[in-house]
């Protein structure tokens, strides 16, 4: 493309914009100070160098519109003050580090404080005095269940699991290991345009959600434990009635690092506990036509 090529397109983006008329004759006067050039054939190498030379011509006039907006252009400089900004930012840092060590017990609580700016501290501040609550009483009831001997440990820990331009998620994980081992997590989703706390039904405006997401993740069960026998779920089983059916309207989920719905499920809740905590990541044309106009 030579800058008489240049030159006729940047003419024609010039006239469809509505601008001050300084602002058109600064640009004009930019433009027509570009060369005027007939189309040649270079070696490649003068091509490349050639190709170094084009967005310096192009940035002079980028640079006089610029230079003159700031002061001339008000209704450009009030659309620029509508654009969008970025919604609440939330962080997890550490609130609360407890360990403690007998002679049959091993306790290591991480308890987080959620920060969040502006409408978003609210909800941050709500969702961290809950997490510390529940890791209190989960303290409480292990020492009272060890108090009489019995080995046994506790290990309650954070993270993120989310952090895109929309979501942000805390996942708290509950391990307790002792005759029997558990495995609990808890997820705390917030919305950045809004700085609520969401859960899953917030998503949907039609309960149909609920089928369409339980049935998608049926057919993964049946796949996964088609394609692998160590694979288990509760489901397609002799005995119907403990048989994965449905997920709870308020089932925990986030959304992964490529914006995918993911529902999880904690140990035991629909596969044996060898297969522990699982989840499923759901496409969107699942239960993109349930969603709330908001979140489409």
């Amino acid at each position: 493309m030579t800058d008489k090529d240049l030159k006729e397109l940047a003419a024609l983006e010039k006239e469809s914009l509505e601008m001050p008329e300084n602002v058109r004759s600064a640009v004009a006067d930019t433009l027509e100070a570009l060369p005027e050039r007939e189309a040649e054939v270079m070696p490649i190498e003068a091509a490349r160098k050639r190709l170094w030379r084009i967005p310096a011509t192009i940035a002079a006039a980028c640079l006089a519109l610029f230079l003159i907006l700031p002061n001339t252009a008000y209704p450009v400089a009030g659309a620029l003050s509508q654009l969008p900004v970025i919604g609440t930012v939330f962080k997890a840092v550490t609130f609360r580090d407890y360990a403690e060590e007998t002679a049959n017990t091993d306790l290591s609580v991480q308890t987080p404080k959620i920060d969040a700016e502006g409408k978003g501290k609210p909800a941050a501040a709500a969702a961290g005095k809950e997490i510390d609550q529940m890791n209190e009483a989960a303290v409480a009831q292990f020492k009272k269940e060890h108090a009489d001997g019995g080995y046994g440990s506790l290990n309650i820990y954070y993270d993120v699991v989310c952090d895109n331009d929309r979501w942000y998620t805390v996942r708290v994980t509950e391990e307790e290991a002792g005759a029997d081992t558990m495995v609990v997590q808890d997820y705390y989703t917030f919305d950045k345009a809004t700085g609520d706390v969401v859960i899953l039904s917030d998503l949907f405006e039609k309960d149909e959600y609920i089928d369409h997401i339980s049935e998608n993740i049926k057919q993964q069960m049946r796949t996964q434990m088609q394609k692998d026998d160590s694979v288990d779920y509760f489901l397609d089983t002799d005995l119907p009635e403990d048989d994965f059916r449905e997920i709870d309207p308020n089932q925990d989920f986030y959304f992964d690092g490529k914006g995918r719905l993911v529902i999880c499920f904690d140990e035991m809740e629909v596969a044996p506990a060898s297969m522990g905590s699982v989840s499923f990541t759901v496409p969107s044309s699942v239960y993109a036509a349930d969603l709330a106009p908001e979140y489409k």
